[in-house]
């Protein structure tokens, strides 16, 4: 049926030739007009698409985001740092470190916490004319979330003269606090302040190239099966700490097992034994036990003891269970307070 229709219009028009614009001529004024474009016809692609809520949740994100881009927004001029020193003060000892983040404060608040390296963006208003202040920062005990600034390393005051965007490369350089009190606990170039209370060979000094932190000597401590418990504490020091203020035991040390250390107080001829902390092992590095810089808060052992005539220092390793064998290396030990 459809074929026959086809074939009649084919009939009725062959050998016309089809012009369109002959039939728009004949278009009289009578004739019903085309109804004028909407202009909301434009739109009813969007509206198809906005009726999907993804779409139109989409759509009002982007336009949240638009609004969050302030083009007069203050822009932050940036601190880097990338290498940092300690540098000790004459006869002060070691410079061996360990300083972890950069505390960073303004004249009226803090502008933040940074693990080092460092980059440091400071805004306008945090700057406000005033240098900003720089603070070295330590793990307590060398515990990760125990993060504060060293007392007794010296700030950095840092003027901030970039324009927005900049970036400031430093170099800062802490020094110790002038009225800190260094107390030398041991660095066993010279000597050996530690005497034995019992079991092993105690604490002995080597000068072993393998056994050395720096310098020519440290200290060493062994356990094993025939001698499970090493036990040694400083003779005589008479260390006079004081609570209520930072005091803090600063030691390079590395050992396959855990030990223990703290202070002896003494009062009236007793003496009172206060734990301080009990150290882990140290990570090894291409197979040998690496090398660390530990801060140990003393402060709670001190205030424990209350009045006290003075303190002795002391280390305790015990052998742990399933080893033959343990060791402690010990070099720069020295007390830091007010």
């Amino acid at each position: 049926m459809w074929k026959t229709i086809r074939a009649a219009i084919y009939e009725k028009h062959k050998g016309h030739r089809f012009r369109p614009e002959k039939v728009k001529s004949e278009r009289t004024e009578s004739d019903p007009q085309p109804p004028e474009p909407n202009p909301n016809m434009r739109f009813r692609p969007l509206l198809r698409k906005l009726s999907s809520p993804l779409h139109f949740s989409l759509v009002l994100m982007g336009l949240w985001g638009c609004s969050l881009m302030d083009p007069n927004q203050d822009i932050p001029a940036y601190l880097v740092i990338a290498d940092w020193e300690f540098t000790p003060g004459e006869d002060q000892g070691t410079a061996s470190t360990n300083i972890t983040d950069l505390w960073v404060y303004s004249a009226t608040d803090v502008i933040g916490v940074f693990p080092l390296p460092a980059i440091v963006p400071v805004l306008p208003q945090d700057a406000n004319g005033s240098p900003v202040t720089l603070l070295a920062g330590i793990r307590e005990n060398g515990i990760s979330n125990s993060r504060a600034p060293y007392p007794f390393y010296t700030t950095v005051d840092q003027e901030v003269l970039g324009s927005p965007g900049s970036r400031d490369t430093l170099h800062p350089e802490f020094y110790l606090v002038e009225d800190v009190r260094l107390i030398r606990v041991e660095d066993f170039e010279n000597s050996n302040v530690f005497g034995n209370l019992g079991g092993g060979a105690g604490l002995v000094r080597l000068d072993a190239l393998d056994a050395v932190f720096e310098g020519e000597y440290a200290g060493r401590m062994e356990v094993n099966a025939d001698a499970p418990l090493c036990r040694v504490r400083t003779v005589e020091q008479e260390f006079e700490l004081n609570s209520g203020v930072p005091a803090f035991l600063e030691l390079d040390y590395r050992c396959d097992q855990s030990f223990a250390l703290g202070l002896y107080g003494y009062r009236d001829g007793t003496e009172t034994k206060h734990l301080a902390l009990v150290v882990n092992p140290t990570e090894e590095v291409v197979g040998e036990v690496n090398w660390n810089k530990l801060y140990v808060d003393l402060s709670q052992s001190i205030t424990a003891q209350g009045v006290a005539d003075h303190f002795e220092v002391y280390v305790e390793c015990i052998l742990e269970a399933g080893r033959e064998s343990g060791s402690v290396g010990l070099d720069n030990l020295r007390i830091l307070t007010y």
